[in-house]
């Protein structure tokens, strides 16, 4: 009776290990192949020696900005001198479910490179009213920040505790009702 009981106790452990471990990276996996669109690395050249502005490959006018946080793809991003901030985040992949549109933040450096701005930007805002004059345009060496809510802490703590559980369980078994 002993052995049948210890073998459905690592059965089930190996099972809550294996549902806490892989599940949540093959969601991972599927999250990051829905929505990939190629980003092909436009073919640049810098305009003047330490400009701040490129030119692509149809001789458009191009900016290099950062986009870090809760995107589908964040990264460094050369993209036209006229764009704007939801033509960027859209061009990320835009912003994962649970991420915090209410407090978008452009980082922006001075033009002597000393001293930055914060520029917080209210995105739900936008998408509620579509005034234009709530996005500020970009300008080159800007770093966008979109951060996660509070809900997308906590998931992100239970999961780790549910892993962290199953590690425990595993323990348990093995070294504990050994004796």
């Amino acid at each position: 009776m002993r052995r049948s009981r210890a073998g459905y106790t690592v059965g089930v452990s190996l099972l809550a290990f294996h549902v806490a471990l892989f599940v949540p990276l093959a969601a991972v996996a599927q999250e990051t192949q829905q929505g990939m669109v190629r980003q092909t690395m436009p073919v640049i050249r810098q305009v003047g020696e330490g400009s701040q502005y490129y030119l692509g490959q149809a001789n458009e006018l191009l900016i290099r900005v950062n986009v870090w946080g809760r995107v589908l793809r964040p990264g460094e991003y050369f993209v036209p001198a006229t764009t704007d901030l939801i033509t960027l985040i859209s061009a990320a992949g835009g912003p994962i479910p649970k991420a915090r549109l209410n407090d978008v933040q452009v980082v922006r450096m001075s033009a002597a490179g000393q001293e930055g701005e914060v520029i917080e930007v209210n995105l739900k805002k936008y998408l509620k009213t579509g005034d234009k004059r709530l996005i500020p345009a970009l300008k080159p060496e800007d770093t966008v920040i979109i951060q996660g809510s509070v809900w997308l802490l906590v998931a992100d703590i239970a999961q780790v505790v549910s892993a962290v559980a199953v590690v425990g369980s595993v323990y348990y078994y093995f070294w504990v009702t050994r004796r």
